[in-house]
């Protein structure tokens, strides 16, 4: 079958707002670089397309209806239906995405140049054998999406028994001692400026090594070389906890626990924290992922052209509750059960 250029069959707009003008409480979805949508009041759009997150965490999203969409985002319609469906757009656009980005420019935030999508290659079946391929993978999306909602609701379980034990903040209705970041830690460190080099020495832990749920994503790596004298700087070791200070406003925030053995070097748009006997790594981590939490990291971060930050001082400013370290321990003990409750559903679908 031979393959035709996508620009050919396609229009791509690009979407015009700030991630400022996302509104908690708007009934339109608003979509940026994030995985999940936010809200607002406002639409531009209504039409049946595919929506490729232009930096940050770069995506693929199909939509049909009214939306807005951040200014780094690209909207993607076919131009005659009959010739190329929407969905099976989709399809290949979801699997486009890692071409796009092996092949995106930037350093440590990757961009999409617009002519990275119009000189794309896909085959074109007829639209009778572009429905058969889309209803094939529905069936396969249909499994794992009931995997997934095993495992979304693992972790709803969590952040349920998070609140049950520790309250919400900063409410703090349990009257726990509070304190800030920085009264918790022992040492904060920037990782790395340097960039990412073919054939590096050593495995290079970046922003999108970090997602936005608070795992540790590293089916992606890069490597870099780094002199020796500067190595214990950046280097990253079990235990630590990270958060991503630079992307895009509603990613900014974005906190894992490093829970390997083997070292790797830190980005610099990624802070390492090490924290003291007050509190254990975990708990600072699921603290800084509940949603009060990722809602108090949107309003603190100062946004700039393309991303937004929080630096070291800011972070360590964060207010936080401080419950007894023996509880600490008993949510961690329920957390660390739970994973392997996941690990077992992921190994039977496997």
């Amino acid at each position: 079958m031979a393959k035709v250029r996508l620009g050919d069959y396609v229009r791509i707009r690009t979407g015009k707002l700030d991630a400022n003008a996302a509104d908690q409480n708007g009934k339109y979805p608003f979509f940026t670089c994030s995985i999940v949508p936010l809200c607002i009041n406002t639409y531009s759009y209504d039409c049946e397309c595919v929506l490729v997150a232009g930096n940050g965490d770069l995506n693929v999203k199909y939509y049909n209806g009214k939306f807005d969409a951040y200014q780094r985002t690209y909207i993607v319609e076919s131009l005659d239906n009959k010739l190329l469906s929407v969905p099976y757009l989709y399809r290949f656009m979801d699997k486009y995405i890692e071409t796009l980005r092996n092949i995106s420019i930037g350093g440590v935030i990757k961009y999409i140049k617009l002519g990275n999508l119009t000189e794309a290659s896909i085959n074109l079946p007829t639209i009778s054998k572009q429905n058969e391929i889309v209803d094939v993978l529905s069936v396969v999306d249909n499994l794992i999406k009931g995997v997934e909602q095993q495992l979304a609701d693992l972790d709803i379980l969590v952040k349920s028994r998070f609140i049950e034990m520790f309250g919400t903040f900063p409410d703090n209705p349990k009257g726990w001692e509070c304190c800030t970041i920085r009264d918790i830690v022992k040492e904060v460190r920037y990782g790395s400026s340097r960039p990412a080099v073919e054939g590096g020495q050593y495995p290079y832990l970046r922003m999108n090594n970090i997602t936005y749920e608070g795992t540790l994503d590293l089916s992606e790596i890069k490597y870099i070389d780094v002199p020796e004298k500067e190595l214990e700087k950046c280097t990253v070791r079990k235990g630590d906890v990270l958060f991503n200070r630079t992307n895009s406003k509603e990613l900014v925030g974005k906190t894992c626990l490093y829970d390997r053995d083997e070292s790797m070097v830190l980005a610099g748009f990624i802070i390492r924290v090490r924290v003291n006997d007050k509190v254990v790594p975990e708990f600072l981590v699921a603290f800084l992922n509940m949603d009060f939490s990722k809602k108090m990291l949107f309003n603190k971060c100062k946004a700039a052209i393309g991303q937004a930050n929080i630096n070291a001082q800011e972070l360590q400013n964060i207010e936080i509750y401080l419950p007894h370290l023996a509880l600490q321990k008993e949510f961690v003990s329920l957390k660390y059960q739970v994973d392997k409750s996941k690990f077992v559903i992921t190994a039977k679908f496997q």
